[in-house]
């Protein structure tokens, strides 16, 4: 009686690890960390220039580098968004990045090969919205995959 060819099935495929707050993602020609995330903020700026949130802020504080070998301009306008647990998709608001930032980090940087700017990048949001993952955008000129963050 001929004995029975033993098969080998292939041990099953971990799944990916999902990247999370303080882990570095790839998106096209940056490396992203989200660093912090905090909403329920009421406005941004100073007592005299500011952004009121129609709802609510959602900040997300984000360290961007470039990964390549030339000078990048990096705008989180467009770059990043954020997702809430509807799949509800939240674009970043350029005007409250801009009072939300000493510095005016994440405002059309160009950031030099190796070099990166943290940035705090602001989501309005309705009033009670969690945010659930952050997307940062590869580019259009590139086939890399967007990079995302859950949080």
């Amino acid at each position: 009686m001929p004995t029975p060819a033993k098969t080998s099935a292939a041990p099953p495929k971990a799944e990916p690890k999902a990247a999370g707050i303080g882990d570095k993602v790839r998106g096209g020609d940056f490396e992203f960390t989200v660093k912090s995330v905090k909403c329920g903020i009421a406005k941004v700026g100073s007592e005299f220039l500011n952004k009121k949130a129609q709802g609510t802020f959602c900040k997300v504080s984000v360290t961007v580098k470039n990964v390549t070998k030339k000078a990048h301009t990096f705008h989180a306008d467009g770059t990043i968004s954020a997702q809430d647990a509807s799949g509800r998709k939240y674009e970043a608001d350029g005007e409250a990045g801009i009072y939300g930032n000493d510095d005016g980090q994440g405002f059309l940087d160009e950031i030099n090969p190796g070099n990166s700017v943290t940035a705090n990048v602001f989501f309005d949001v309705p009033k009670g919205t969690k945010l659930k993952t952050i997307t940062l955008d590869a580019g259009l000129f590139t086939l890399a995959e967007d990079a995302v963050v859950t949080l």
